[in-house]
């Protein structure tokens, strides 16, 4: 199978050197030409693409969310796209209204690295895979996804694209927010933290940009799940205040 990446960032470049180890001809584009030069480095058989849009029988977007809007909203795609953005509903409505032939794609895997630094073809093995195919998909068009998938190492799981932003909204996107809280609690002090500390704040350590994209485009799922959480530490605080350790055990107990 060929497949062209539009995008050699942790993602991109970790979906291009797995693809290209299992014997699929991988060719790449990114606007940073040093990044897709350390790609090609690392596996010469990686054809570096000087267009976006290079033929193949799958194209993968594995971009900043903003990017992808712009380029789904401008590009002209002849033929399937997959995605692997960690929302799916906004770009969905932006292809039922061009007719594009999009699957989203979510692997629930990553680092906190960027760009090349997070380059780890082991990356998928073993995660699960959300996705969706959008309005004009077609059934020849999932098959292809469903084998890069496999190709990958991951187990693919269908989910619709509203319950997969909300899901999303609550396990990963609003835990940035949490792990944040507890950096701006203790970032004066992390000379004396443990190893508790430092998993538990690794997520508010995510790269900014992803962040905001992340605040724009599923914004509202976000903010219902920190005023649930908002909520829930509330009512921690007053039982903590009040010395009620039974309602505290209460409201811990569980999960």
């Amino acid at each position: 199978m060929k497949v062209h990446i539009i995008g050699a960032g942790s993602i991109g470049g970790s979906i291009a050197l797995r693809l290209s180890k299992r014997g699929h001809r991988v060719s790449i584009f990114d606007q940073n030409v040093v990044t897709t030069e350390m790609l090609r480095k690392k596996d010469p058989s990686i054809e570096v693409s000087s267009d976006a849009f290079t033929p193949g029988d799958l194209t993968v977007i594995a971009l900043p969310m903003n990017s992808e809007e712009e380029l789904l909203l401008s590009a002209d795609f002849t033929g399937p796209a997959f995605d692997v953005a960690s929302v799916m509903q906004p770009f969905q409505e932006i292809a039922r209204l061009r007719k594009i032939r999009l699957i989203s794609g979510h692997p629930m895997a990553g680092n906190v690295h960027k760009g090349p630094a997070g380059w780890d073809e082991s990356m998928f093995d073993g995660r699960v895979f959300l996705f969706s195919p959008g309005e004009f998909a077609t059934g020849e068009d999932l098959d292809l996804v469903l084998m890069v998938v496999s190709e990958l190492g991951s187990s693919p799981e269908y989910l619709p694209p509203e319950r997969h932003d909300y899901i999303v909204g609550r396990i990963s996107q609003t835990a940035y927010f949490l792990s944040r809280t507890l950096l701006k609690l203790g970032g004066d002090f992390e000379k004396y933290s443990g190893p508790g500390y430092a998993s538990t704040s690794r997520l508010g350590r995510q790269n900014m940009d992803m962040v905001l994209d992340m605040a724009r485009f599923n914004g509202r799922n976000i903010a219902s799940s920190l005023e649930e959480a908002e909520s829930y530490l509330h009512d921690i605080r007053t039982a903590i205040e009040e010395g009620d350790l039974s309602k505290l055990e209460e409201l811990i107990s569980g999960y």
